[in-house]
């Protein structure tokens, strides 16, 4: 599946690329589309059997899927 991630800064979100690349998973960094964060402006599209990686990081903001037709559905977001 492919899934959208969101940071809330632009280091977290290469910091999940590298970590995405070392588990041999297909990521790449791209904007965040406006409907989903207007945080850092950088998202990483990734995909994966599930959308929880192991990735644990305070950067994180929101892991959205992109497979629900063609719009997005949020699978987590970060508390406040």
């Amino acid at each position: 599946m492919l899934f959208i991630a969101t940071f809330f800064t632009h280091f977290g979100a290469i910091k999940f690329r590298e970590f995405a690349k070392k588990q041999n998973l297909e990521c790449i960094l791209m904007p965040v589309p406006r409907v989903l964060s207007s945080s850092c402006g950088t998202c990483a599209r990734y995909k994966a059997e599930h959308w929880d990686i192991g990735f644990s990081d305070e950067a994180l903001e929101g892991v959205f899927s992109l497979d629900k037709g063609d719009g997005y559905e949020q699978l987590f977001k970060a508390k406040e």
